[in-house]
């Protein structure tokens, strides 16, 4: 497992590499999160035993156990699925970031928990930039309004935005939206220098176009179970 996870994130660097190249970044400018959903310990470690530092979660109750298991304090955890409230406690606890604020009432929990854990939270928030009704995320229009509530929390560094553009059709087109709204919140938030955007199926694409932290699962760990 070591020797393949090895190879992949290698794979993963060099691709990387090429495509800040082509438009004159420095890859190093470049965020991973290794997406371990599903995936164990043990392919975390190998990761970790790699360079990868940063590991991205969807379900609460396994970030949590794999926390634990792990404790190990060089790792990064980023929750990066929807946030149900009854969770909150979990998430707040075991994150250091949280990609996918949509609603004002789930971030101010989080802000209620953190600071009872004196802790504070780095915190993106999801934009449907596709606008389907199928996806979360606050509306692209709203996002200034929402990132001035959220930065006004004492306990959550409001640090971008992350999205999830379609994998087909016009994802082009949201993606340079996407970069286009997160350079209208930087100009309001310095601080918030984040886009999280591009998965495994089209991260190249997404650097490119202007992200900085893109969310890679199969590429290397491989397909899921």
């Amino acid at each position: 497992m070591q020797k393949e996870i090895e190879k992949n994130i290698k794979l993963l660097q060099s691709r990387v590499s090429d495509a800040c190249s082509s438009v004159e970044l420095e890859s190093n400018n470049i965020s991973v999160i290794a997406v371990s959903k599903r995936k164990s310990t043990d392919h975390i470690k190998a990761a970790f035993n790699a360079g990868i530092t940063n590991f991205g979660e969807n379900y609460a109750q396994e970030l949590q156990q794999k926390c634990e298991e792990l404790n190990m304090h060089d790792i990064v955890w980023h929750f990066i699925g929807p946030i149900q409230s009854n969770k909150v406690k979990l998430i707040s606890r075991h994150a250091n970031w949280v990609h996918s604020i949509d609603r004002l009432s789930i971030a101010e929990k989080i802000n209620k928990e953190c600071a009872l854990l004196n802790k504070t939270i780095n915190a993106c928030i999801q934009v449907n930039i596709s606008e389907e009704e199928t996806k979360s995320g606050i509306a692209s229009s709203e996002l200034l309004d929402f990132a001035s509530h959220i930065d006004s929390l004492d306990y959550i560094n409001l640090k971008g935005i992350m999205v999830l553009p379609k994998i087909s059709g016009n994802a082009t087109k949201e993606m340079v939206k996407s970069k286009l709204i997160h350079n209208e919140l930087v100009s309001f938030y310095p601080k918030a220098s984040y886009l999280s955007m591009g998965t495994t199926s089209d991260f190249e694409a997404a650097i490119k176009l202007g992200s900085n932290m893109i969310r890679i699962g199969e590429l290397i760990f491989g397909e899921r179970d």
